[in-house]
């Protein structure tokens, strides 16, 4: 295999398939790529046996071929070749080594047979729907930090992408927060009764797109086709809870609040929170509000007062301030052109909603408050 690649094209598709490599792993192989030339093709492939990432890439080829690159030394060697030029890459395969040729310099290095790659499966027969790039992004963004990390809880660890014809909802839940968006169909309609539990890595990937994404979901897997990529990943196969039976519908009280400004008071006032309950009190009065913590351990303490709109009388409500920033920074001017958060209650031990005051159902978070 010989072929001369621009280095910022490299560069570009190591930065995309690197995140399927292992950070280290008890199979060799795995912490390689898969490189397979083609004509002018150069196709990387990355897995670590739970998400696989393919993407092309355009070179100028002169012998066809394949082997497997050690991802990290050759990652940090084209890191460090600077952003622009071309890197001239020849396979000898009786001795198994990579020769990598610059104008100023020459690098030399062990690869190993494409053969000892895993095989990866082919993809069965599966439901599929089109995706625009700016919903998948906004599902993703919106959602993946509220994602469960407490591996007994399985079907939390993912986000439950669900179909119903003319809308799909992604939704994510630790049990402490939830975040749910829902985007509308384009031109194609999406199949109806479409479900699936992503993990999370794989929805993190989908945070930054360059196109529209087909999604493809068989019983065991789902796939993304983004342009000249592909992400691969089992899905989770557990029951999602009923998330709606914790969406409360009697929230009477109502509190109007810019989101830069509570954002601003929280982030000073947290820190004189105790930083084991990282708790935070609101006090609410009819046009102020009033962001409070102490650490009775320390001694220390603040308050900051900011101008709201509250429908009700003095109404007093603790958080743990990370979740509630976490999902007040979500909102944006996308969701809301003034930036003005609407969150509502009902008592002081119930779930608050948060979304954007603008009256955009499309974008609802919860958040369960604690005791103060």
């Amino acid at each position: 295999m010989k072929f001369t690649v621009a280095l910022p094209d490299l560069q570009k598709a190591l930065q995309k398939v690197l995140p399927a490599i292992p950070a280290k792993s008890t199979i060799p192989v795995l912490e390689h790529l898969l490189a397979e030339l083609s004509g002018s093709e150069l196709t990387f492939t990355a897995t670590d046996q739970e998400i696989t990432i393919s993407l092309t890439t355009m070179v100028v080829g002169e012998r066809d071929g394949s082997l497997l690159i050690p991802a990290r030394q050759f990652n940090d060697l084209i890191k460090e070749l600077g952003t622009s030029g071309s890197i001239e890459i020849t396979a000898n395969d009786r001795n198994q080594t990579i020769a990598l040729r610059t104008p100023t310099g020459s690098y030399e290095m062990k690869s190993l047979d494409a053969d000892e790659f895993p095989s990866i499966p082919p993809f069965p027969e599966a439901q599929l729907a089109n995706l625009r790039k700016e919903d998948v992004m906004r599902m993703a963004n919106k959602t993946v930090f509220a994602v469960s990390t407490e591996e007994y809880r399985p079907s939390m660890t993912g986000v439950f992408f669900q179909f119903k014809g003319d809308t799909v909802t992604a939704v994510a839940t630790d049990g402490f927060r939830l975040s749910r968006v829902i985007v509308g169909a384009g031109d194609t309609p999406f199949p109806d009764g479409l479900e699936a539990i992503v993990p999370s890595r794989t929805v993190d990937l989908l945070r930054r797109l360059e196109s529209d994404v087909t999604m493809e979901v068989s019983r065991t897997h789902a796939r993304f086709s983004v342009g000249s990529m592909t992400i691969t990943t089992r899905v989770i196969d557990e029951k999602y809870p009923p998330y709606q039976n914790v969406i409360p519908a009697d929230n009477d009280k109502t509190l109007i609040i810019h989101q830069r400004e509570v954002l601003s008071a929280i982030k000073r006032v947290s820190l004189f929170a105790n930083t084991n309950t990282k708790h935070v009190r609101f006090r609410i009065e009819p046009t102020t509000l009033s962001v409070h913590s102490e650490d009775e351990d320390s001694g220390s303490k603040g308050t900051e007062n900011i101008p709201c709109e509250f429908s009700a009388s003095d109404f007093e409500v603790g958080f743990n301030y990370r979740y509630l920033e976490e999902a007040i920074k979500n909102i944006s001017t996308e969701d809301d052109p003034d930036l003005n958060v609407k969150m509502t209650f009902s008592s002081a031990v119930r779930a608050v909603l948060i979304t954007p005051a603008a009256g955009d159902d499309s974008l609802l978070m919860l958040v369960m408050p604690v005791k103060i």
